[in-house]
């Protein structure tokens, strides 16, 4: 009789396992996710795209607003204005960013804040100005390298990284970038966790690099800035970016989650994509 009760608490409790597990995995599959980079609404894309992308909620006394914006470096946009105007009605008590604020940003008047440092530069003046709190909501460039070179081999991270943060728009002067190069290796690549591999220290190991990793070599002419976008559908270096960014936006997340923790009204303003990424995530960052 013992041994037939132990058989059926076994069985029991087996299928009480089972059924949480079920349940989990559920809830698993019904939970929300970010959107994926390759499956953002239509108007994120082109010169259609609004300026701003705004996401707000109110509940329970904690208030925040979410802005996606355009990177732009000219004061007379009216995505300023729009901005101020927020910052206005919601009076934030915290206010993150994208990427780093140099603290020289919050000596200075509205239209250089935004001529140097574009929307990062004109959050710093807006909380200084309402009396808020701005601290950065992105993962930093150590935590960002480490999480690419842990799934790319480093040739490929060197090529993207040199890609995205310094050849930049179309057309670039190679001679100048060329000089650049070494200081930007050894300052920000390796400094931040890059490895140093014979050769990558000068312009022509990078270009013998680039020509490896993108099957081409790189020229004036060649260069294709959405090779290193997230809303690209092929190539390596596009999916490093979805790969970085989606790994930013989970930092982000994070930080939202702690900072209404602590403040009640919080105002990010980071890039659109970014925004549009995180909308279906966000609309339970106030269910807790």
């Amino acid at each position: 009789m013992k041994c037939r009760t132990a058989i059926g608490l076994a069985a029991l409790v087996a299928v009480l396992v089972a059924s949480a597990d079920c349940a989990s995995a559920q809830v698993a599959q019904t939970e929300k996710q970010p959107r994926s980079y390759l499956k953002l609404p239509p108007d994120a894309y082109g010169n259609r795209s609004p300026l701003l992308r705004i996401w707000e909620r109110a509940a329970r006394g904690k208030h925040i607003v979410v802005i996606g914006t355009t990177h732009t470096r000219d004061p007379r946009s009216p995505m300023y204005d729009r901005i101020e105007a927020i910052f206005q009605r919601v009076h934030p008590q915290l206010v993150l960013h994208e990427d780093t604020a140099p603290d020289f940003l919050k000596k200075m008047s509205r239209d250089q804040a935004i001529r140097i440092g574009a929307e990062i530069g004109f959050s710093v003046y807006l909380a200084g100005r309402y009396g808020a709190t701005i601290q950065s909501g992105d993962a930093s460039e150590k935590e960002e390298f480490s999480t690419l070179l842990a799934d790319y081999p480093a040739e490929n991270v060197l090529v993207f990284l040199t890609g995205q943060r310094l050849l930049g728009d179309r057309h670039p002067d190679l001679k100048e970038l060329g000089r650049q190069y070494p200081a930007f290796f050894e300052s920000y690549l390796v400094a931040n966790g890059i490895p140093r591999r014979s050769g990558w220290e000068t312009w022509d190991g990078f270009l013998r690099a680039y020509e490896r990793v993108v099957g081409h070599p790189l020229t004036r002419e060649s260069w294709d800035p959405d090779l290193v976008s997230p809303i690209r559908r092929t190539g390596i270096l596009s999916e490093m970016c979805r790969t970085a960014d989606a790994f930013r936006d989970r930092h982000l997340f994070a930080a939202i989650r702690v900072g209404l923790k602590d403040h009640d009204r919080v105002v990010v303003v980071f890039g659109q994509w970014h925004v549009l990424a995180l909308e279906p995530v966000l609309d339970g960052v106030l269910e807790n």
